[in-house]
């Protein structure tokens, strides 16, 4: 049975656009919207305040990092976050946010405000087309022009952004829409999301392709899973003597400590995990997208990991869009099917696993444990030490946001996670991503430690956002990886050209700028700093800076 969150109105009371928004939100439960107060949603403002006083409304200093705190509260829920934007510039600010939200098939409800359609047309101040600003960065953008259809344009919104490839919505609504009142009643239950599964055909090929396979590999990604379904995953792993492996980050899918899982690929590819793709014979991909990212080969190839378009193994991709299926690699068997569906019908199976198969589970595992372990660190201070130290330390269920940069490829190789929901990361490349991300998973979930891994130039992105955290009293730690330049840029251009140009950066004093916004700060220079600087920063109740001071020479880990 659903909990109920408000009181539902039956019709005969008169609201406006913006009252029926405020209290739908709050009767499905969406109990946070984050906010940048601006012309075109002061009205919803003022509803939420005066109908809904138990939704929390958490205003950001920029709409970027706004939209990147609702990703970070939707991708630690698994429900759609609910954000407001204002009319154009602050609706554009949203842009590379929604499109990282995109990318990450991460659920998201983004309402903007538009100008009077009295006025429609006539590039009215603050005005902009939404339906073509947003149509490449979102799954659907609508105008809301009737308020008695709000609950209707909610529902399919809530709707789109869940089924299929998870991802944002937009629906703009003019002032109008958001002023006039009408009688209607609520929609009790935002609608459930379509939950596809395998056919029993679908289940009895997959059985007889593993059955077959000598060296079959399980890779397990995208949006849509829980703890249930995570956990079915493993027994059938389990079962089958399967080597597990990820996309890019998503290594929180599957328990990194079991003895299945094998490793990451994407961007940091490991030679011996792009090894493993090619040996195997057979691959079950669950949930993943089969796209550049994820399908990055020796060398930084794009598309390189298989052969397109026909695999030498037999491909059986499962995945809850059906478009997703056969657009880059023709597979075997194409279902389309949800993560959680597909994970439990396949832990149903009865278990296939050939004693010569153990050999090569033995080999995937022991790879991954001499990648996960080796490596070398230049320099006083040890990153490589530093992320195996946390990997203990910090508890389970701890969410960590890392943004996007050379830096990232530190905690990817040495940092652990066991728990679904427990990794945030953009796999668009946006930088600005780790604190606001970080900020919007703990107010999602309050009863969770959040820490956010952010290099110095992917912080000051979106550093304005720790005076987010400060006026909400979100204790989340921030650690700056800090060599003074954009770090992954400058590998890039030395590799093509020899030398680099406009990676340099002038970065202000973190520990003085954390603390002046009544942030706690710290200063590691060496590695036995760490450890109590951080423990400090953990225990303070508040947010908290801890910068690293990084070597230029330690931009991605030694061989």
């Amino acid at each position: 049975m659903r909990e109920q969150h408000a009181t539902p109105t039956t019709g005969t009371e008169e609201r406006t656009g913006a009252q029926i928004l405020a209290d739908h939100a709050a009767r499905w439960g969406l109990q946070t919207v984050f906010h940048v107060p601006g012309e075109g949603i002061l009205e919803i403002l003022d509803a939420f305040a005066e109908r809904q006083p138990s939704v929390r409304l958490i205003h950001a200093r920029n709409e970027s990092g706004m939209t990147f705190m609702a990703s970070g509260a939707a991708r630690a829920t698994g429900r759609p976050a609910l954000a407001l934007a204002a009319r154009a510039p602050g609706a554009l600010n949203t842009c590379l946010a929604l499109h990282t939200a995109m990318t990450d098939a991460v659920p998201l409800i983004m309402i903007i405000g538009q100008a009077s359609m009295a006025f429609f047309e006539r590039e009215s101040f603050l005005d902009t087309d939404f339906h073509r600003t947003f149509g490449p960065l979102a799954k659907w953008v609508a105008l809301v022009t009737d308020p008695a259809r709000v609950p209707e344009y909610l529902s399919r919104a809530y709707h789109v952004a869940m089924s299929g490839r998870m991802g944002p919505v937009v629906l703009v609504m003019p002032e109008d829409a958001m002023q006039a009142r009408v009688q209607i009643p609520d929609v009790a239950e935002p609608p459930a999301p379509i939950r596809a599964a395998p056919s029993r055909s679908d289940l009895d090929t997959i059985r007889d392709i593993i059955a077959r396979a000598e060296r079959p590999l399980l890779l397990l990604g995208g949006s849509g899973w829980d703890q249930a379904s995570c956990d079915a995953i493993k027994k059938f792993a389990t079962a089958n003597a399967l080597p597990t492996i990820v996309s890019y980050r998503r290594r929180d899918l599957f328990d990194n400590d079991d003895p299945h899982f094998a490793g990451e690929i994407g961007i940091g590819l490991a030679p011996d995990v792009a090894g493993l793709v090619h040996e195997a014979d057979a691959i079950v991909a669950l949930g993943v997208r089969l796209g550049e990212l994820n399908m990055i080969g020796g060398g930084f190839h794009g598309f390189g990991l298989l052969t397109t378009p026909k695999p030498r193994q037999r491909l059986i991709h499962i995945h809850p869009a059906a478009d997703e299926l056969n657009r880059v690699y023709q597979a075997d068997l194409a279902v389309a099917a949800t993560p959680r569906e597909a994970a439990f019908a396949l832990a149903g199976l009865p278990s296939v696993s050939p004693p010569a198969r153990g050999a090569w589970l033995s080999k995937a595992r022991t790879q991954w444990e001499v990648f996960s372990n080796s490596g070398l660190c230049p320099g006083p201070l040890d990153l490589k030490a530093i992320y195996l130290w946390l990997r203990q330390r910090l508890p389970e269920d701890t969410i960590v946001a890392v943004g996007a940069g050379a830096y990232a490829l530190w905690p990817q190789r040495y940092f652990g996670y066991h728990l679904p929901g427990t990794q945030l990361g953009p796999k668009s490349g946006a930088m600005g991503y780790g604190l606001p991300a970080a900020i919007g998973a703990a107010i999602a979930k309050p009863d969770r430690r959040c820490v956010a891994i952010a290099g110095d130039g992917c912080f000051m992105m979106n550093a304005e956002e720790l005076a987010t955290a400060v006026h909400h009293r979100i204790p989340v730690v921030t650690i700056v990886p800090n060599n003074n330049a954009f770090g992954a840029i400058r590998l890039g251009q030395q590799r093509l050209f020899g030398r680099s140009v406009g990676t340099e950066l002038t970065n202000p004093d973190f520990v003085d700028f954390a603390r002046s916004f009544g942030a706690h700060g710290e200063r590691v220079t060496t590695t036995d700093e760490f450890a109590p600087a951080f423990e400090r920063a953990f225990a303070a109740g508040s947010p908290a800076l801890v910068e690293l001071v990084v070597p230029a020479d330690a931009t991605r880990p030694g061989a």
